[in-house]
């Protein structure tokens, strides 16, 4: 598996504990907006920075 695939389960992970999401849940909210692009497009930041920065890029996206 990719480094940037292990991050992107990651990322999954830690956005669902953080926001008390099901998996069915973060599924439907990342296909929804488009997450999953988002997040392999931000791979070589993210995987830097506190992952609180990518939920914070998360909830902008969304909305929250």
């Amino acid at each position: 598996m990719s480094r940037e695939n292990e991050f992107l389960i990651f990322v999954m992970e830690y956005y669902r504990n953080r926001k008390k999401l099901s998996g069915s849940e973060l599924v439907a909210l990342f296909d929804k907006y488009d997450i999953w692009s988002l997040a392999r497009k931000s791979y070589f930041i993210w995987h830097i920075e506190s992952p609180e920065n990518f939920v914070q890029e998360i909830d902008r996206r969304v909305g929250l």
